[in-house]
């Protein structure tokens, strides 16, 4: 009798345990339409940037979440599952998420693997901060945790090269589905005629109000916008600064500049308690700010609306009032 009560229950624990996977196999396939080109997108600037040429004729997921750091993020075993049944797995290239050339040689699928980076000269870090950086390099001691990027990954950062990676998502596009050739090409050329306004707004607004200078107190992930405006750069950090705390003797020097030369603001990047920016902000007249470096967009900010033109945007007002 005991045996049969436990046959019993073990058919019932298995009969749940079938239900179930059925029921979330079915939710996960409802949820995606299938008539529609599966993407991913490792980053905010090419979720949007697929989405604007996309249209309805792709359904596109986000791969890392808000916050979590791009350079040494980890992808899963379902992260792998999901890329390699996608029909499109869109990256930032190798300075920005070096982990993504092992989830491309898992891939033994067809899924089309997109590097946006193709096609734009990458900056050298050490090249960037010798023609740019306000503070003198030499008299500073270089920390090693800063160095471990030869190249800045933040490519979306110059309106310019948005545009090239606008054109290098939708080559790809019309490769995989020829027949919309057309609709994708004319969502493209759309996109990039508010690239090319926006470009021009930021140029001619920092122009107007006299900004020449860049000072950031957090981590470092502007110098494509910087090299794209010619501004000069001020910073408690050598370099991307991930992981590594800037000395004392730097953050001084910073403060001690924003003091005789009257810099009003000094920012961080989003998502940052901006510890350092608030501490320079406190020891000087500047007004500590978020400037947003796109690759951290909550769901709260996709959902209400927000897209690369309009964080820029914002970007800009704060630069400039």
């Amino acid at each position: 009798m005991k045996k049969k009560i436990l046959l019993i229950i073990i058919c019932y624990i298995i009969l749940i345990l079938i239900v179930s996977l059925l029921i979330l196999f079915f939710y996960k396939n409802k949820s995606k339409d299938l008539n529609k080109l599966q993407v991913i997108a490792t980053l905010y600037p090419e979720y949007d940037f697929i989405s604007k040429i996309g249209g309805d004729k792709v359904e596109v997921t986000l791969l890392l979440d808000a916050g979590v750091e791009a350079h040494t993020y980890e992808p899963s075993v379902r992260d792998m599952k999901e890329i390699s049944g996608s029909d499109m797995f869109i990256y930032t290239g190798k300075a920005m998420e070096p982990w993504a050339e092992t989830v491309i040689s898992s891939i033994n699928t067809e899924c089309s693997i997109v590097d946006v980076s193709k096609n734009i000269e990458l900056i050298e870090l050490d090249d960037f901060i010798s023609k740019y950086s306000i503070l003198d390099e030499e008299e500073h001691e270089h920390n090693e945790a800063e160095h471990s990027y030869e190249y800045d990954g933040h490519i979306w950062m110059d309106p310019k090269n948005a545009i090239i990676m606008l054109d290098t998502i939708c080559d790809e596009l019309v490769k995989l589905d020829p027949k919309n050739k057309d609709y994708y090409e004319k969502n493209a050329n759309e996109y990039k005629l508010q690239m090319n306004k926006l470009d021009k707004e930021i140029e001619e607004a920092l122009r107007e109000n006299n900004i020449d200078t860049l000072v950031v107190g957090g981590e470092f992930a502007y110098a494509y916008f910087c090299k794209r405006y010619d501004l000069k750069v001020l910073s408690c950090y050598t370099a991307c600064g991930e992981g590594a705390e800037p000395s004392i003797s730097r953050i001084k020097d910073v403060i001690d500049y924003i003091n005789n030369n009257n810099i009003p603001k000094v920012f961080y990047e989003e998502l940052s308690e901006g510890t350092v920016a608030n501490m320079i902000s406190e020891e000087t007249n500047s007004k500590a700010e978020v400037f947003n470096t796109l690759h951290n967009v909550s769901k709260k900010e996709i959902e209400a609306g927000e897209d690369y033109i309009s964080i820029m945007r914002k970007n800009l007002n704060k630069i400039c009032k």
